[in-house]
């Protein structure tokens, strides 16, 4: 795990003091440890993992991903050999998207609580799953309509679709572009696609940008989702999305750096493959009519790899968003490198770096999205 990649989703004093914390354990002497320590450290986690299952709700997404590290630098200062690994379950056979469809609830969305991930993303797990289906419509057209249905129920009066800090910004940001996507079919949407665009207009600071916390000129990754849903609702015609997105590209314009490298926040020296994916997309796609904004793009796009890098292991937010900017970039064969490596993942069943937050509904609607 490339403990940069998810620090940079913290505050600086709460990244400043985790980086104290993990270099006191790197410093600490190597203790020979029980025999038995391996087999009831496993133990310990399997039983987390269940009693985490039966809440209500999850953490935030970084937060998982900051406490995996902190096990993760604990393991490498206790033991010389690696732990044995467990082998995680195969993938069913039946195909992605069939096994979306058969996950829907009755009421049209999908419960991510069900499936290893958590209760406040419902919003944009049932969006990203109806844009998976949507790319079948001869199959799943009423599943997307009865998706569709669910999500105009979850929207709030202020426009909003749920959550809190976090998990409501990307709620947010994901449902507005698949409102915006689906609404060519469905004309109904479009008073709720309005409301959306008015919540995410109101959120945006003076600088232009969009961050988690009060008094923050914006983050990189957050104004990218939003700029994206901005841009698909400005080509359906949603007047009210026209000023925040040109002010969301202005922002991100200068977030990106001379060596193709983009800040997360102003200033921050921290470097994430996501983070740079994310940003370039939105500059080549949603910056198309700027003339210098996709060349700016393109020259992020070059810094991307097929690799996954120093952070080993399957990561669908940071494959797919690599997949959408190499695809951009006319970086075809960079892309379909990532996209089979998201299916080797799927068919392995593999455990996602994100999978708290969306688990096997993540994985599974990503990898249909990102593939041709």
């Amino acid at each position: 795990m490339n403990l940069e990649a998810h620090l940079i989703e913290l505050p600086v004093s709460e990244a400043a003091a985790f980086r104290a914390v993990a270099g006191r354990l790197r410093a600490a002497p190597e203790l020979e440890p029980s025999a038995d320590l391996t087999a009831r450290i496993l133990d310990a986690v399997d039983a987390e993992r269940a009693r985490r299952r039966r809440r209500p709700a999850n953490p935030a997404p970084w937060w998982g991903a900051v406490a995996a590290a902190a096990g993760l630098i604990a393991a490498v200062t206790l033991f010389r050999s690696p732990a044995p690994s467990r082998s995680s379950p195969a993938a069913p056979p039946e195909s992605g998207l069939a096994w979306l469809a058969g996950s829907q609830e009755p009421d049209g969305a999908w419960d991510p609580l069900k499936h290893g991930g958590a209760a406040e993303y419902r919003s944009a797990l049932t969006a990203l799953s109806a844009l998976a289906l949507a790319r079948a419509p001869d199959r799943y057209a009423e599943h997307v309509r009865r998706a569709c249905g669910a999500l105009a129920a979850q929207q709030t009066a202020d426009g909003a679709f749920g959550g809190a800090g976090r998990s409501q910004f990307y709620n947010q940001a994901i449902t507005t572009y698949a409102l915006a996507a689906l609404s060519p079919q469905r004309p109904e949407l479009k008073p709720v696609l309005e409301r959306a665009i008015g919540f995410v207009s109101a959120r945006q600071s003076a600088q232009g940008g969009w961050d988690y916390e009060a008094g923050s000129e914006g983050n990189a990754a957050l104004t990218a989702w939003q700029v994206r849903a901005l841009a698909c609702a400005a080509e359906q015609g949603c007047a009210g999305a026209d000023i925040p997105l040109r002010r969301g590209l202005r922002w991100l314009r200068g977030s990106a750096r001379d060596d193709g490298s983009v800040a997360y926040h102003r200033g921050s020296g921290l470097r994430s493959e996501s983070l740079t994916a994310l940003a370039a997309y939105a500059l080549i796609t949603a910056g198309k009519t700027f003339p210098e904004l996709p060349p700016l793009g393109q020259h992020v796009a070059r810094t991307l790899t097929a690799g996954s890098g120093a952070q080993a292991g399957a990561d669908c937010y940071r494959d797919y968003a690599k997949v959408l900017a190499l695809d951009a970039a006319g970086a075809e064969k960079l892309a379909d490198a990532v996209r089979g490596q998201m299916l080797k993942h799927q068919t392995a069943g593999a455990e996602d770096q994100w999978g708290a937050v969306g688990g096997r509904l993540y994985m599974t609607a990503l990898t249909a999205l990102a593939a041709k």
